[in-house]
């Protein structure tokens, strides 16, 4: 059984695409930019914005700063809140709670955005605290699950788990060195788990579950 538990959100306790995906779409019609193949969950959800800004689409970080507010006009007003969380969520969080584990949100999205989204689709209650970037940010997911296990302490490090969906749960789980379990229902590819393996692989919620209170072996 893992005592303390860091949540991706994107992906992993919300079903997250369709709002960050239209405001993806609304900040590059509104530069005058094409979305063909541009547009794509796996491309778009996961890395912080100005990282696939940059790095992704190729543009200038003045171009890529102009994007990312155009984005944020949508985003921020509109899109966090197309959005829900994944059927059981809720329920595994309760349990987890009646369990005494301990329960946080990692997040690369702006804790501002994070926090707002865990309000209205009662998460909040359930976790400990919700960590994220700041907006336009650099931060990667090592620097934000390592804000989270600050806040737990050197001794509950050992007993901490990473659940995510995407390549960069694992990239941030393994330079922090704790274990990390990669949910099946978010935007991450089978290939993907391929190339970046986790230490579990939890295809719905009652498995992730069942790793989390260790009824199930690796």
């Amino acid at each position: 059984m893992y005592n303390y538990v860091l949540f991706d959100l994107d992906g992993t306790l919300t079903d997250s695409k369709e709002g960050i995906i239209k405001s993806v779409a609304y900040a590059l019609e509104k530069m005058g930019e094409t979305t063909a193949g541009r547009l794509d969950q796996h491309t778009v959800i996961g890395p912080p914005m100005m990282t696939t800004f940059t790095q992704v689409y190729g543009f200038s970080e003045a171009k890529a700063r102009h994007l990312y507010s155009l984005f944020q006009e949508r985003y921020g007003t509109v899109g966090r809140f197309e959005n829900k969380p994944f059927p059981g969520i809720l329920d595994l969080l309760q349990a987890l709670r009646d369990h005494g584990v301990a329960s946080y949100v990692a997040t690369s999205k702006p804790t501002v955005h994070a926090q707002a989204i865990c309000d209205k689709f009662g998460i909040t209650p359930y976790v400990e605290a919700v960590c994220g970037s700041t907006l336009g940010g650099s931060e990667t997911k090592a620097d934000v699950m390592q804000a989270v296990l600050d806040r737990i302490g050197p001794d509950g490090v050992p007993s901490s788990l990473m659940v995510g969906d995407r390549k960069y749960d694992v990239i941030g789980a393994r330079e922090t060195h704790v274990p990390v379990a990669i949910v099946g229902f978010g935007y991450g590819t089978e290939a993907e788990r391929q190339a970046f393996p986790p230490d579990y692989f939890a295809p719905d919620v009652p498995a992730l579950q069942q790793i989390i209170l260790g009824d199930t072996n690796r």
